[in-house]
C-alpha cells in the first residue's frame, strides 16, 4: 500500500525507497548546519555529534511526511522538524541549572497574566513589577533563555503545552477529524493575529531567525544590537505568543 508521497511503507518499490535516502542524503548539510549553529550557544559540555544525530531523526520525519502537493518546499519543513527533534534532545538533557529555569518561569507567568489583564504586549518594567525581578535580571534571563532556546517558536508548535503545528498544517494532509482541523485553523488565526500585534522589531527578528534562517549574532548585525538583546527579544516575543495560545485553549 503507498502511502500520501506515493512510496511503499515496507517494501516494493526501490526507486521510490532509492529516491526517500536520497532526500535525506541531500538535505544532511541542513542538520549540520542547525546543528552547530545551535550547539554555538550551549555549554562545551554539549556533544555536537548528539544534537546531528537527533536532527538527522527529526529530517527523516519531515522527508517521511513531506508532501510536494501542497507547494511548500521540503526545506522549510525540514528546517522546523530538524530543529524541533534537537530541542527535544535539549530538553532530555536538562542543560539550564534550576534556579535559572525557575525564574524564567516567574517571567512566562508575568507575561501570561499582563497579557489578559492589559490586552496587550507588555513593557520590560510592567513585567519586572509583577515577577519580583528588577528590569536588568529580566534582560539576562530572557537572553539566557534566547540563547540555549529554552524558548522557541518549535518548542511553542511542538511541546504538549500547546498542541499546535503550523507547518504541518500547511504543508501535509491531516488525519485529524474536521472538528479538530476547525480548532487547529483557529488556533492559526490566533498566532497569525498575536504575531501582527508584536513591535515591528520583533516580529523582524522572528522572521529573520525561522524563515530567513539567520543566527542571532548574524540578526543582531543586520539590525544594529547585541546578540544578547536578540535574543532576549526574541524570547520575550515568543511567551508572548504562547501567553496568546494558551489563553485561547483555556476558554
Amino acid at each position: 500500500m503507498e502511502d500520501r508521497q506515493g512510496m511503499t511503507s515496507t517494501s516494493g518499490n526501490k526507486t521510490s525507497l532509492i529516491d526517500r535516502e536520497e532526500m535525506v542524503k541531500q538535505h544532511l548539510w541542513l542538520v549540520r548546519c542547525i546543528a552547530q549553529s545551535i550547539a554555538e550557544a550551549l555549554p562545551k559540555t554539549v556533544d555536537v555529534h548528539d544534537l546531528i544525530s537527533a536532527g538527522t531523526v527529526g529530517l527523516i520525519k519531515a522527508v517521511d511526511e513531506y508532501d510536494p502537493a501542497r507547494g511548500a518546499k521540503l526545506e522549510t519543513y525540514a528546517r522546523y522538524r530538524i530543529r524541533g527533534a534537537i530541542f527535544d534532545e535539549l530538553r532530555k538533557q536538562d542543560i539550564l541549572p534550576y534556579s535559572i529555569r525557575s525564574k524564567v518561569k516567574q517571567i512566562d507567568r508575568a507575561i501570561y497574566e499582563l497579557e489578559r489583564e492589559l490586552g496587550r504586549y507588555p513593557e520590560d518594567d510592567e513585567i519586572a513589577e509583577r515577577a519580583c525581578l528588577d528590569v536588568g535580571e529580566i534582560s539576562r534571563l530572557l537572553a539566557m533563555a534566547g540563547t540555549l532556546d529554552l524558548y522557541s517558536l518549535e518548542e511553542l508548535l511542538e511541546n504538549g503545552d500547546v498542541s499546535l503545528d503550523i507547518i504541518e498544517s500547511q504543508v501535509t494532509e491531516g488525519s485529524r477529524d474536521p472538528l479538530s482541523k476547525l480548532e487547529r485553523e483557529e488556533l492559526v488565526k490566533v498566532l497569525v493575529s498575536a504575531i501582527k500585534e508584536l513591535p515591528e522589531a520583533e516580529r523582524t527578528i522572528l522572521g529573520l531567525y525561522y524563515y530567513e534562517g539567520l543566527r542571532m549574532k548574524e540578526i543582531g548585525e543586520v539590525l544594529g544590537i547585541s546578540e544578547s538583546r536578540v535574543s532576549q527579544i526574541h524570547s520575550k516575543a515568543i511567551l508572548f505568543l504562547r501567553s496568546r495560545l494558551r489563553a485561547r485553549l483555556s476558554k
